[in-house]
């Protein structure tokens, strides 16, 4: 089951708009649980640069590209607050990664 990781930073002098859009977005948007789980919804951390998000949601290989794009329109939503970056990464799992190389998981 691969993960959709998705990052997002920004300064923390848009706080407010960023948690604002956040609410609104999850009102547009509510999490989809028939396209995977939401494994962290929202983690945050802060540090010289400003705040920092990250969530993380499981999904089945064969939801992969659905919920890809259900997650890119959750964050349009983001798209147009200055000073706001993102990105969204598939991480595959240790077993579907060594299975690309034709090498199974001992047993």
């Amino acid at each position: 089951m691969p993960y959709i990781i998705i990052t997002i930073w920004y300064p923390t002098d848009i706080v407010k708009v960023v948690t604002e859009r956040y609410f609104e977005m999850l009102k547009k948007y509510p999490f989809d649980k028939s396209l995977g789980k939401e494994t962290i919804p929202v983690s945050v951390t802060t540090g010289k640069t400003g705040v920092k998000a990250m969530s993380v949601m499981e999904t089945k290989r064969e939801n992969l590209g659905e919920a890809l794009n259900w997650a890119g329109k959750r964050m349009t939503m983001f798209q147009d607050i200055k000073g706001l970056e993102y990105k969204t990464r598939v991480w595959s799992t240790i077993t579907e990664a060594l299975e690309t190389v034709g090498m199974p998981i001992p047993k």
